[in-house]
């Protein structure tokens, strides 16, 4: 059974993506801009627990606390914090260099193409469980020899 993503779901697991990305120091200060914005908003509501997902930034639990205090608030509130949080992922999708990032994977069959980073790392997988086929196409790091 999937569950349907609320977007306090989404905004909760960029937050903590962009902490973990932070932590590692694999981003730069568009997106540690765009974290300070959205975790500044979301920490009116609930800062402990926003400073407790911080400091353990892949935690689901984390994550499923400060999602639901988001989903709680007013429709106004939730789309100036999705609007912050669209601008976070853009800022990771722009300025990430890891081509797939998976924290969990828990996989009946998942199928990708080939995965192409010019710089940084390739692929990093987390807990995956593998229940069925999991593939990807060919993972490539780095220029192409005599290619600028």
């Amino acid at each position: 059974m999937v569950a349907d993503l609320t977007i306090g779901a989404v905004i909760a697991s960029a937050l903590g993506m962009a902490g973990d990305a932070i932590v590692k120091g694999a981003v730069g200060e568009a997106v540690k801009d765009s974290y300070k914005a959205l975790k500044g908003k979301i920490a009116h509501w609930a800062r402990d627990d926003v400073d407790a997902l911080e400091k353990a930034p892949t935690s689901a639990a984390r994550q499923a606390v400060v999602a639901e205090i988001i989903d709680s608030q007013p429709a106004d509130d939730v789309a100036e914090v999705r609007a912050l949080a669209e601008r976070l992922i853009a800022a990771l999708r722009a300025g990430g260099n890891i081509g797939l990032d998976v924290a969990r994977l828990e996989a009946l069959e998942v199928r990708l193409g080939a995965i192409t980073v010019k710089e940084g790392t390739g692929i990093r997988m987390g807990d995956v469980r593998v229940h069925g086929t999991f593939s990807t196409g060919d993972i490539k790091v780095g220029d192409t020899p005599g290619k600028s």
